[in-house]
């Protein structure tokens, strides 16, 4: 085969600014637009109005259950009747099971007086409601401005923005569910009272997972294909991709649009992921809010709410989609169009093997380790990338608790530097053995056969491996002779846009997902892409100069260091501990998660079963003094044969309360009369060891749970607990020198319990009071 012609230097500058142009232009059309002022039109969004919002929301932490909570609650419904929009608050129960525990066992979680706030604009003629919904509940760990301070406030600010325009011709709801952090517990009281929300209604989900950066369409319904139209026409900068939804079956998060979704409600899902440092802890403030977030997510919900609003509504079509954000653009196509799609492209890819072989051009054989070499880059840049990150991420506390650190943007940058420079060193060396044309064939019959495998297994992942291997084989057509300058440039642009444009958002939102501990995720695929640009060396510059992989390779490093830099913002301290006292043995202790956690350093781990029977995790744990609390009470009444009634309450005032059983297999349970049916990512079936149940939202009167319960081995006992935020005075001032920080949400953080427990003999017999 003869040598290739080498382009000119002014191809080759003219391609080095195209694929400059289209990466810059691909990282600023993903970058959210700028917040309007307070000055803005009535009928536009304006980041700065809603954020006036958000100072008053966002002044602490308002968990479900608080006085912060309740005056949010108050605010909304304050707000949005002085619009003139009709506001009722829905009070519900409703329990929920979410899997594995954080101390053990499973964490079932139920709310007994669930409030979520109901704004209705009427339609002049609705063909179905459209709900926008999100929640104005916060961890304890923060004040919460961004999750979700920032949707409350767009919501807001966007229910302003309708009623200041035409009234829709659909139904509006602007809906705020309570207890989202718990467990999703407003929106499944919602969704299982037939006073709740239509059965009908569409839902557009506000959410955050971070502080800054675009907001994504990241989930839908069924039968989405429709609504992914509308959003790219009605939305400012919309940011999408069906790969997005594939990969979050196989996530453990979940946000209220889960529950919606399996009730049967279309719709989709929107939330924002980068500043992940800033998320769930103290750091969570207005201070920490983007307003071009804020501008984002706002133009979402207007945009949507006004094209929804109008719309027939009537018989949407059926169908899903795959889509992904190009530039400016949603590209969306049938879902039945991907499995072809993607057999034509691996049809060509094997025909064009077959003609260049005849004609003497290609080796199979070296194009298999073409193939072989593709298959290695992501595995070799991922394994230096995983070895090499941590130099960078423990320069940061925040890595231990956020798994990111604040410089991730520049830590990305770092990465993809190397993952650059690692590339082209193994593309330099091993063109010894498979030359760089065979091995940008191999790389093309890689993606091409990913392409037809992905699209038969995850439809809306396939466009990831179809539209770049089809641009990189009309590159391969447009290389077979001899190409002139202007032939180089556009195969060039074939092989280069696809990948920058498809590839490399989806490198930076894996980055920003999955934080700078697993950066080597996002390298590998940018790796991966990488495999297919060997084709444009073949022309541009087949004796690349030894020196460029050097230079990335520096750059790395000077960007790697900056990045290594400690921001210094110290982490917010607080306890972490709790104190829990077991009023009925007079037993008390002092219990932390984190190492440190207690003043004892030379407490070892240890379980607290003997306490709480449902623990089984190791804890840090340390003795303390039993401290005259009064313990909740629990009126037990055995119903019939194996029916138990319980009205649990808490003598301190507390919101929160638990309740455990041993000795007993429990069936069933209901709460305020909520069953036990409900969303599940674990079996809840009959147990012979602890059963746990948390309950928030506890009225002064107390709570109501009902059990099916048979006998199992041992004495059958029921324990309950109160939970309150803080430490009583004579404990809380052992914790003033504590380093751990204040981050996310766990139940052993800040609090103070106080349990009491009692048998519950002769539970197969009908009986009285106990």
């Amino acid at each position: 085969m003869r040598d290739r012609v080498p382009a000119r230097w002014s191809v080759r500058l003219t391609v080095v600014l195209l694929g400059v142009a289209a990466l810059a232009l691909t990282l600023w059309v993903s970058r959210p637009p700028s917040a309007m002022p307070a000055d803005a039109p009535a009928d536009r969004f304006s980041a700065s109005r809603a954020v006036q919002h958000l100072t008053t929301i966002a002044e602490g932490p308002r968990p479900t259950g608080t006085q912060a909570h309740a005056r949010t609650r108050q605010y909304l419904v304050d707000t949005l009747t002085a619009l003139g929009i009709e506001t009722r608050v829905h009070t519900g129960a409703a329990v929920s099971l979410l899997g594995p525990a954080q101390l053990g066992g499973e964490a079932r979680y139920a709310g007994a007086q669930l409030q979520t706030v109901i704004g209705r604009v009427p339609g002049t003629a609705s063909t179905r409601p459209v709900a926008l919904v999100t929640h104005y509940d916060s961890v304890a760990a923060g004040p919460g401005a961004n999750d979700a301070g920032v949707p409350t406030s767009a919501l807001l600010e966007t229910a302003r923005a309708v009623m200041a325009g035409p009234r829709p011709r659909n139904d509006l709801l602007f809906v705020f569910t309570d207890a989202e952090e718990i467990g999703l517990l407003g929106a499944k009281a919602l969704v299982e009272d037939p006073e709740g929300l239509p059965d009908a209604a569409l839902v557009l989900n506000f959410e955050a997972r971070g502080s800054s950066g675009p907001t994504l369409m990241f989930e839908t319904g069924t039968d989405s294909a429709w609504l992914v139209d509308l959003l790219a026409r009605h939305s400012v900068r919309p940011q999408t991709s069906s790969l997005f939804a594939e990969a979050y079956r196989y996530l453990p998060n979940l946000t209220d649009f889960t529950v919606f979704a399996a009730a049967g409600h279309q719709g989709m899902n929107f939330a924002y992921l980068e500043g992940y440092t800033h998320y769930h802890g103290p750091h969570d403030t207005v201070a920490n809010v983007d307003p071009a977030t804020v501008q984002h997510q706002g133009e979402y919900a207007l945009g949507l709410a006004k094209a929804l609003g109008t719309a027939d509504l009537t018989a949407p079509p059926a169908g899903d989609s795959v889509h992904f954000t190009a530039l400016w653009w949603v590209v969306s196509y049938p879902e039945p169009w991907a499995l072809p799609l993607a057999l034509v492209v691996t049809l060509v890819c094997a025909a064009a093997l077959v003609a260049a072989r005849r004609r003497g051009e290609l080796s199979v054989r070296r194009v298999a380790g073409g193939a072989l070499v593709a298959v290695a880059h992501p595995i070799v840049v991922g394994a230096a990338v995983w070895l090499t990150a941590p130099l960078v991420a423990t320069r940061h506390p925040e890595t231990a608790d956020y798994g990111d650190i604040p410089a991730n943007w520049l830590a990305l940058a770092a990465f993809a530097l190397l993952t650059l420079a690692l590339s082209a060193c193994m593309a330099l060396l091993l063109r010894r053995w498979v030359d760089l044309r065979h091995q940008a064939f191999g790389a093309i019959v890689v993606w091409a056969v990913a392409a037809s495998v992905t699209a038969a297994l995850l439809p809306g992942v396939s466009y990831v491996f179809t539209w770049p291997a089809l641009g990189a084989l009309a590159a391969w057509w447009l290389t077979r002779r001899e190409p002139g300058p202007a032939a180089q440039i556009a195969a060039a642009a074939l092989a280069l846009v696809p990948v920058v444009v498809i590839v490399v958002p989806l490198v930076v939102q894996l980055s920003t997902a999955l934080g700078v501990v697993l950066i080597a995720v996002a390298a590998a695929v940018l790796a991966l892409g990488l495999t297919l640009l060997p084709l444009i060396g073949t022309m541009l510059a087949p004796r690349l100069p030894r020196g460029v992989p050097a230079l990335a390779m520096s750059a790395a490093l000077v960007i790697g260091v900056v990045a290594s830099i400690p921001t210094g913002q110290a982490p917010a301290h607080r306890a972490v501990a709790s104190y829990f006292l077991d009023a009925t043995s007079g037993t008390a202790a002092l219990l932390s998660t984190e190492q440190g956690g207690v003043p004892s350093a030379d407490e070892r781990p240890a379980v607290a079963s003997d306490l709480w029977p449902a623990w089984s995790a190791q804890l840090q744990r340390a003795p303390a003094a039993a401290l005259p609390l009064p313990p909740p009470t629990a009126a037990v009444q055995v119903l019939s044969q194996g029916r138990v009634h319980i009205t649990a309450a808490s003598a301190r005032g507390a919101t929160e309360l638990a309740l455990v059983v041993t000795g007993a297999r429990v069936l069933s349970y209901r709460v305020q009369g909520a069953e036990s049916g409900e969303l599940s990512l674990a079996s809840d079936g009959p147990r012979e060891d602890a059963w746990e149940l948390w309950v928030w939202c506890v009225p002064p009167e107390g709570v109501v749970v009902e059990l099916e319960v048979e006998p199992g081995e041992g004495e059958p006992v029921l324990r309950v607990a109160d939970r309150t935020g803080g430490l009583p005075g004579e404990v809380a001032g052992q914790f003033r020198t504590t380093t751990a920080p204040a981050v996310g949400e766990t139940l052993l953080d800040n609090a103070t319990f106080v349990s009491a427990r009692q048998p519950l003999r002769e539970i197969g017999k009908p009986g009285g009071d106990r």
